[in-house]
């Protein structure tokens, strides 16, 4: 990690409970001293990093407020801001998840986001790494993004999707629409993308292997997460029943993750 993206800063968000700051009965109705909770805080963060003696890190940052707030200000000068999830009940999952999700809409720099697997969290480098692709820009970001910084033994995997219109009856559908043309236009697609990203980087064109799938993109690149060591997607991607592919995809796919998601802004 660190001789591609630099040293890595740990970052502590903290912030006084609901019940600290509620006023009786529902709550404590007062709020501890600052500097305690900031030095509580602090304490927490060391302790952890301690823990974790095979891993080269800086010092922690601690401050108190919003924490994707604050991680989006502490990252403007990072090349990759990473956040993990946690096995918590549906409440809380959902507050947390709520974090990943409004950093992935506004981050910047490429955000990792790592799910919970317990002992079983550390992975090896990503040897198979999937991209999605519409050929939006924020794809073709994505698709760079791997190839740049994925090692250079990784197998890159760039999948587009397609499917015929569903807003109509189906026998529309299935009389009016020639199949082919939207198997020939996701090919297109994905091989225009993959030729120019293996251009920029001085590679052979079969260096990134070419899939494309029918389906709804979101269920798609769901079945893809469990057989890569990586996924990336795109921030934003096209608008349009042709081009239907990310943003809400990428929203579906980082609320419960099965494998690392990097989301690579445009």
């Amino acid at each position: 990690m660190t001789d591609r993206f630099g040293p890595i800063r740990p970052f502590y968000a903290w912030e006084y409970p609901m019940a600290a700051m509620a006023p009786s009965p529902f709550g404590l109705g007062a709020v501890p001293a600052s500097d305690e909770m900031q030095t509580a805080a602090e304490a927490a963060a060391a302790e952890f990093i301690t823990d974790l003696d095979q891993i080269d890190l800086a010092n922690p940052v601690v401050r108190r407020g919003d924490p994707a707030q604050l991680l989006l200000e502490e990252s403007q000068d990072a090349e990759l801001l990473v956040v993990g999830t946690r096995s918590r009940g549906p409440i809380r999952a959902a507050l947390l998840g709520s974090v990943g999700r409004y950093l992935a809409d506004h981050t910047s720099i490429p955000l990792a986001i790592v799910p919970h697997r317990g002992e079983a969290s550390a992975r090896p480098s990503p040897r198979h790494v999937v991209v999605g692709v519409d050929g939006s820009d924020a794809s073709i970001n994505a698709l760079v993004w791997a190839a740049r910084c994925c090692p250079d033994d990784a197998i890159i995997t760039a999948v587009t999707t397609w499917q015929t219109p569903v807003d109509g009856p189906m026998w529309f559908a299935d009389s009016r629409f020639d199949v082919t043309q939207f198997q020939t236009h996701a090919r297109d697609t994905v091989n225009e993308a993959a030729d120019k990203v293996c251009a920029e980087m001085g590679w052979d064109t079969d260096k990134i292997q070419r899939e494309i799938a029918e389906g709804d993109p979101r269920w798609v690149m769901l079945a893809r997460e469990g057989d890569c060591d990586l996924l990336v997607l795109g921030q934003r991607g096209r608008r349009g029943l042709q081009h239907l592919f990310l943003g809400s995809t990428t929203t579906a796919l980082i609320h419960r993750p099965h494998c690392p998601i990097v989301v690579v802004p445009s």
